[in-house]
């Protein structure tokens, strides 16, 4: 027997056979090991069967369902909308395998709360018989032939037969934005937008820079969800993120969500440099450091002249105290001519020499990033000062210092790089020099 899933104005059954359902979905394996994703449920069904789901918030959750009021002083809103898309990705799981013959789903729409019902009804079988079996047999057979040249003329546009994928990283030439334009205008906006996003990235220790880049990879997954780079994207910005919260179910809701963005990413373009470095990326951030280098070094043997893959794999090397590695691979002088703004690792090469007691290249080089157009931050600056200080420039230092104070007043500066340095040694490389300098920690 046919059926089909309406969304429908019709009376919905009562309340307990709703309630009944919703039982069902918490006892399903998709959230039956999540409490709070079952109460997420729960509270957001009830209200809006209440007549609520106008009213329903981030802040009314974080509230009603996670017991954290206002006045707790804790930002409870990215952990709501974290919870929101794994369940969203839960029910639609749970729809595919034991609940596709439900007779009433659950659906939270992404950008609200509020839940949308849907019911299901029975359809008779189509009409069949010779002559219609027929056209249906030859209709599809046009649009096999069409689709299949269709399909051939994107693959040979996007997938060259020396194999290497053309990623945005490079942009798309004008053919291949014809056949992508006709093939679906929402993943041409997609790429587009993606591609703007990487390149916004750094300096990523702004938590206001990271949440717009975030909105912009959000938007991108939203126009085209089968779209690699927007899920890698998002990986790489939701992974940095994690550095600036401290441990708990906040941070390691981001961490989830950056991995399944990332494995998404890998599903759909297993071997595009971009999925590669966000998959070794987040390895990084959940702590799995050769995994994390390992998956890196393979992004650049894919594709050597992907920047923004190098900017990665820079960071990794720097922060798990591998900086040999660093001023082997990310050295700028062996990417002259090309367009080094706004890249990482021209900064990160100037810290490996720094670590590695090479203090006057260190400020050499992190002159050259500057002039490159690579990213000013409070890291970068710090590192600045320390290399005049340990260079025996103590008076350049003090004033380098003192802009830094007034620059960055709030930066907590020790608090991120302590979290991002694998070996609590490198950060105290850093910090025994700006101390020297008269550094005093404003982080609580």
């Amino acid at each position: 027997m046919g059926a089909r899933m309406e969304s429908t104005k019709a009376p919905l059954p009562d309340k307990e056979i709703l309630l009944g359902f919703l039982e069902k979905v918490c006892n399903g394996q998709e959230i039956s090991g999540s409490p709070r994703l079952q109460d997420f449920l729960t509270y957001v069904v009830t209200e809006t069967l209440e007549g609520r789901g106008g009213q329903i918030f981030g802040k009314t959750i974080a509230e009603d369902v996670y017991k954290r009021p206002p006045s707790s002083g804790i930002d409870s809103s990215n952990l709501v909308r974290v919870d929101a898309g794994r369940l969203r990705r839960a029910l639609e799981s749970y729809y595919n395998g034991d609940g596709a013959k439900d007779a009433v789903r659950f659906h939270i729409d992404s950008g609200q709360y509020a839940v949308r019902f849907e019911t299901q009804f029975d359809t008779p079988p189509a009409r069949t018989g010779p002559r219609r079996n027929l056209l249906i047999a030859a209709t599809a057979f046009l649009v096999l032939l069409v689709a299949g040249g269709l399909v051939y003329v994107f693959l040979q546009t996007f997938y060259p037969q020396s194999g290497r994928i053309v990623g945005p990283a490079k942009g798309l030439n004008k053919t291949q934005r014809e056949v992508l334009l006709n093939r679906s205008p929402a993943t041409l906006e997609a790429v587009d937008l993606a591609t703007q996003a990487r390149s916004l990235i750094f300096p990523a220790s702004n938590p206001a820079r990271l949440t717009a880049t975030r909105g912009m990879f959000e938007r991108a997954v939203e126009l085209s969800p089968n779209y690699y780079g927007g899920h890698a994207g998002l990986a790489q910005i939701v992974g940095l993120q994690t550095f600036l919260l401290p441990p708990g179910e906040e941070r390691d809701a981001l961490i989830e969500l950056g991995y399944w963005h990332a494995k998404v990413a890998l599903d759909l373009s297993p071997a595009s440099p971009w999925t590669q470095s966000a998959l070794g990326w987040m390895e990084f951030v959940r702590g799995n450091i050769d995994e994390a280098r390992s998956i890196s070094g393979h992004a650049i043997e894919i594709d050597p002249d992907d920047l923004s893959v190098l900017n990665f794999d820079s960071l990794i090397g720097i922060f798990s105290g591998d900086f040999n590695h660093v001023v082997q691979t990310a050295n700028p002088a062996n990417f002259e001519g090309q367009d080094l703004r706004r890249h990482v690792f021209t900064v990160s090469y100037a810290v490996a020499k720094f670590h590695l007691g090479e203090y006057d290249a260190a400020l050499a080089a992190l002159n050259e990033a500057a002039s490159l157009g690579g990213p000013t931050s409070p890291i970068s600056y710090a590192y600045l000062i320390a290399a005049h200080q340990r260079s025996g420039e103590e008076s350049t230092a003090r004033k380098l210092l003192g802009d830094f104070v007034t620059s960055w007043p709030n930066s907590r500066l020790e608090t991120l790089l302590r979290r991002l340095y694998v070996h609590p040694e490198d950060a105290d490389t850093l910090f025994d020099a700006l101390k020297a300098a008269g550094w005093k920690s404003s982080d609580q």
